[in-house]
C-alpha cells in the first residue's frame, strides 16, 4: 500500500519475458507514471471508502435509517476487496523484472507495514481507554494481553485487520509470483480458481454453524482475515497487471456494454439486500462483507471503479485539468488517514459532536453524513500532513518524511 509511483511499471520482450527496464524516456513517461496513478486514483476513492463507511455506521444507529445506513455499509465492503486487488496490482507490476530473493522482497517491504501496524495497535490498545466513554483502564496485566492478542489477531481497531492481510500477501508473495509466472497464460483459470476459493469461504462462514469449543472457535473468528477469504481478488490484481496493457484495451472497447453489466451486477446485490431487510429490521447475516449476494456489487464496482480511473487518466494524459496532482498528494496520505481516522471519530463522539449533527439536521441523516465524514476527513488529513513532518513519519504513515513547508 505505500508502493511509490517510480516503483510501478514494467515493459517485457517480445519473448514475453520481463526486462525491468523501459525502452526510453517517452516511454517511460508515457506508460509508468499513467499506470501507477490509474492504480492510485481507485486507491484513494477506496481509502475514502473507508472513512465514509466507519462514518456512517458509526452516526446512524437510530431504527429508522439503520436500513440505508446498512446498506451503505455492506456496498462499501468492496474496500477490503478492492484493497487486495490494488495490492497485487501494484506489487505484480512493481516486482516484473526484477532479480529478488525472497529474503531481499520480505526486508524490503515487510518494514513498510509491520512497523505502522505495531505502532497503531500500541496507539489503539491506549487510547481506547483514553477516549472512549465507559472504557476505562484495565489492570496491567489484562492490558498486555489484550495488546499481545491484538498484535496477533488484527483487533487493536477495527481496520487494522487490513494491514494483518497485507503482511500475509508480502509474506506470501514471493510463492504467488511463482505460481502466477507459470499460470499467467491462462488468466481466466487462475480467476475461477480464486472464485472456488473464496466462494467456498463465502459459503462456510454464512451458512454453515459455528465449530464448538473454544479454541475452535477462537480460530474461526479469525479467519477471516486469511487470504483464502480474498482469494478472487489476489487473483484479479494479479492477473490484471500481467495483462495490463490487453486488459485495458478490451475494456476501452467494450466500454459500454461493460458497464451496464457491470450496473445490473450491482443491481443485484442491492436488490438482495433490500428483499432480505425492512424498515428498522436488518438482520445481522444481510450486511456481513462475506455473504454470497454481494459478489456481484464487489466485481461490478471494482469493474466501474477500473473504469472511472480509466477514464480520468485519458483526460490526464491529454492535459485536462482533472486534479492529478491532487491524487498524487492524497496518496502520500491515505495510508495514514486509513490509520488514524477511528481516533478522531472517537475523539469528535466522545465531545457530543454526533448528538450536535442530530440536532443540528434531525431528520436528514444524509446531511449528518456528509459533514461528519468531511470532518474526519479534515482532521485525519491535518493530523497525517503533521506526521509526515516528524522523524517518525515512516512509523506512522508508511511514508518517508517531508521537509516542514514542503508540500509533496
Amino acid at each position: 500500500m505505500a508502493q511509490t509511483v517510480e516503483e510501478t511499471g514494467r515493459t517485457r520482450r517480445g519473448d514475453g519475458r520481463a526486462t525491468g527496464v523501459v525502452t526510453g524516456p517517452a516511454t517511460q513517461q508515457r506508460q509508468r507514471p499513467g499506470r501507477a496513478l490509474t492504480a492510485d486514483f481507485v486507491r484513494v476513492l477506496l481509502f475514502t471508502g473507508v472513512v465514509v463507511a466507519h462514518s456512517v455506521n458509526g452516526l446512524n444507529v437510530e431504527p429508522d435509517v439503520v436500513r440505508s445506513a446498512g446498506l451503505v455499509g455492506t456496498l462499501l465492503h468492496v474496500t477490503r476487496y478492492g484493497f487486495v486487488a490494488v495490492t497485487l496490482f501494484v506489487l505484480v507490476l512493481s516486482m516484473r523484472g526484477r532479480t529478488m530473493t525472497p529474503t531481499q522482497f520480505w526486508r524490503r517491504r515487510f518494514g513498510l507495514i509491520v512497523g505502522p501496524y505495531l505502532v497503531w495497535t500500541l496507539v489503539y490498545t491506549i487510547t481506547d481507554h483514553l477516549v472512549i466513554q465507559n472504557n476505562p483502564f484495565p489492570s496491567i496485566d489484562v492490558l498486555l494481553r489484550d495488546l499481545a492478542l491484538s498484535t496477533v489477531t488484527g483487533n487493536g481497531k477495527y481496520q487494522l485487520y487490513f494491514l494483518l492481510i497485507s503482511m500475509q500477501i508480502y509474506l506470501v508473495f514471493p510463492l504467488l509470483s511463482a505460481i502466477f509466472e507459470r499460470t499467467a497464460h491462462r488468466p481466466w483459470t487462475v480467476i475461477a480458481v480464486g472464485f472456488a476459493i473464496q466462494g467456498t469461504m463465502f459459503v462456510v462462514y454464512q451458512y454453515l454453524p459455528r465449530p464448538e469449543g473454544a479454541a475452535w472457535e477462537q480460530v474461526y473468528h479469525n479467519m477471516w482475515k486469511t487470504l483464502p477469504m480474498y482469494a478472487l481478488f489476489i487473483a484479479i490484481g494479479a492477473m490484471a497487471a500481467y495483462h495490463h496493457s490487453a486488459m485495458e484495451d478490451w475494456l476501452r472497447r467494450r466500454a459500454v456494454p461493460v458497464t451496464v453489466v457491470a450496473v445490473l451486477a450491482c443491481a443485484v446485490t442491492i436488490a438482495a439486500y433490500w428483499s432480505a431487510t425492512g424498515p428498522g429490521d436488518v438482520p445481522p447475516s444481510t450486511t456481513t462483507p462475506w455473504n454470497p449476494t454481494i459478489m456481484p456489487w464487489l466485481i461490478g464496482s471494482l469493474v466501474l471503479l477500473w473504469l472511472g480511473a480509466m477514464t480520468w487518466d485519458r483526460l490526464r494524459a491529454s492535459g485536462a485539468p482533472v486534479g492529478e496532482r491532487f491524487v498524487s498528494w492524497a496518496t502520500v496520505r491515505a495510508f495514514g488517514v486509513f490509520a488514524v481516522h477511528p481516533l478522531l471519530l472517537d475523539a469528535v463522539a466522545r465531545a457530543g459532536f454526533f448528538g450536535t449533527l442530530h440536532s443540528w439536521f434531525p431528520g436528514s441523516p444524509a446531511l449528518r453524513s456528509i459533514v461528519l465524514v468531511l470532518v474526519v476527513l479534515v482532521s485525519s488529513l491535518l493530523v497525517v500532513d503533521v506526521l509526515l513532518r516528524t522523524p517518525v513519519s515512516r512509523w506512522f504513515v508508511a511514508r518517508d518524511r517531508i521537509p516542514i513547508g514542503g508540500a509533496r
